[in-house]
């Protein structure tokens, strides 16, 4: 009887705890409009998390989720992938070096970008049929496509939830101040550990990025949403200090540990599932492989085939001079000779074979997720990043021993990749860093999944997360930064200063009189 009746008050207890923490189905509009397969993946893995705890969302998105849920309605925003920036060659970025040019680059496809999906049939539709609508909230991926920030003033200017598959991107909305003494910029290719001369870089493309962003790159957003949605007040940035919070796609493992505020949220790896069974050819193929298997996938957004053909060819040298097995995502069957070692597919379920005992070693474009995934599952990497915030994840993970790196477009022969994949190989240290870094990773009080969705229904509960906001937002950047407190001292001294010695000049010079008197 003592035992029935602790039963029945824990699970008294228990849904207590579900009733108080839980929250009634809300409506939900996702603002997913980055062009980039990758950060589909991550808003994919947040968006059925939620549709799994009832909620109704409505997704706007260039890249749709072909896999159908009760609970999400799609709106295919057109034409997003038809940019001309998909269609570069791998060799034709901007050199890694130029983080100047990167952030301008990033710029213009933003604008480009937002253009082409504000004022798209599926944008319009959307705005036709839902403008008299109820949300309770709006979750944002906000990854450089701010226009469409404005649909929080559309719906009775609800509460925002900002997120991105990058970390924190605008780190400065909520409180957090990424100091460029230690914090190195998300575009660059330094660590934590800089030179004098890598601070005083590191503080100019943060300083350029940030009056690049305020003075050129939002008021072109401004002036695009207002063209659209026919008003121009509030403003975008007006709009951003609205964020409630931000999930930012960190974890302090394997981004530089640093100062937060309290409504940043860190939720790295949401996106990655328990592992799967492989295809029986697969996993045949990789646990039959005596040596171990490699994995070489240069993404989502930009495929093996746009390589040149001298590269490729360096590459499978060297595959073919190896006593591992290689899986090789390649996009097209136009490759010949190819080692017997050596198999291609046009996908392969990246996850599950990172997972696989038998993987050694990623070769990888250090895409961020990319690198999550080979962090969570142990698994070494040689880095061949090829754009944007790659060349710091490549630098981030050769700086914690978990890999090595290979500048694409300055390989001159098969020898330097193999060395460097024999360097990887033969070297147990890298395998242990992995391992160790893999439990840092995963130690945490709460699944980033669970953490994510429990912080967005934590807004829903309670209307905002007031409580969660610092005093610091309110303050002019002087004020912040003391300033006007240093120049009130420096007054001050500089005033008493000049008092004391009119005074004391005054007092010298009377007495010289009464000397000579």
């Amino acid at each position: 009887m003592t035992y029935l009746l602790s039963y029945i008050y824990l699970v008294g207890l228990g849904l207590g705890a579900v009733g108080y923490y839980g929250v009634n189905a809300a409506n939900i509009l996702v603002l997913s409009p980055v062009i980039s397969h990758s950060h589909t993946i991550h808003v994919n893995a947040l968006t059925r998390a939620l549709a799994a705890r009832g909620h109704k969302l409505v997704i706007l998105s260039p890249d749709p989720e072909k896999q159908k849920n009760d609970n999400i309605t799609i709106i295919h925003l057109e034409g997003g992938f038809d940019m001309e920036c998909f269609k570069t060659g791998l060799e034709e970025m901007p050199p890694s070096e130029n983080v100047i040019t990167l952030m301008n680059l990033m710029f213009d496809n933003s604008i480009e970008a937002c253009e082409l999906l504000l004022f798209s049939e599926g944008n319009k539709r959307f705005l036709r049929e839902y403008k008299n609508h109820k949300f309770d909230i709006i979750v944002i991926d906000a990854g450089f496509m701010e226009c469409f920030l404005k649909y929080a003033h559309v719906f009775d200017n609800i509460h925002i939830v900002g997120f991105s598959a990058y970390f924190s991107v605008h780190p400065s909305l909520l409180g957090d101040f990424d100091n460029p003494s230690y914090v190195p910029h998300h575009l660059s290719y330094f660590t934590d550990k800089m030179n004098f001369r890598e601070r005083v870089s590191n503080w100019f493309y943060y300083t350029y990025y940030s009056l690049m962003r305020r003075f050129w790159f939002l008021p072109k957003q401004d002036a695009l949403s207002q063209e659209f949605f026919g008003f121009y007040y509030p403003t975008v940035s007006q709009i951003e200090d609205r964020f409630a919070l931000f999930l930012s796609n960190e974890h302090f493992s394997i981004t530089y540990p640093k100062a937060r505020a309290p409504a940043s949220i860190p939720v790295g790896g949401l996106h990655i599932k328990p592992p799967k069974l492989l295809p029986k050819d697969l996993d045949a193929f990789i646990s039959g492989a005596k040596h171990g298997v490699i994995y070489f996938s240069l993404g989502s957004n930009f495929e093996s085939k746009y390589m040149s053909s001298a590269r490729k060819r360096m590459f499978l040298d060297a595959f073919a001079q190896l006593p591992q097995r290689v899986l090789w995502k390649y996009e097209d069957d136009t490759l010949t000779n190819i080692p017997p070692n050596v198999k291609f597919q046009t996908w392969f379920p990246q996850t599950d074979i990172l997972a696989h005992e038998n993987t050694k070693l990623f070769i990888t474009h250090n895409g961020y997720l990319s690198t999550q995934e080979s962090i969570h599952y142990g698994v070494p990497m040689l880095g061949v990043p090829i754009i944007c915030d790659q060349f710091n994840n490549n630098a981030r993970i050769k700086r914690m021993g978990l890999g090595l790196g290979l500048n694409l477009k300055e390989i001159k022969s098969s020898k330097e990749i193999l060395d460097k994949l024999k360097t990887i190989l033969d070297d147990p240290s890298y395998k242990q860093r992995a391992v160790k870094e893999s439990l840092l990773f995963k130690d945490r009080p709460m699944g980033p999944l669970d953490t994510a969705v429990y912080w967005i229904e934590y807004v829903i509960r309670h209307k905002g997360a007031d409580a969660l906001q610092v005093a610091s937002l309110d303050l002019y950047w002087f004020q912040y930064y003391l300033l006007d407190i240093y120049a009130t001292i420096g007054g001050t001294i500089f005033a008493l200063y000049y008092v004391l010695k009119k005074l004391f000049c005054a007092i010298f010079r009377a007495d010289e009189k009464l000397k000579k008197s």
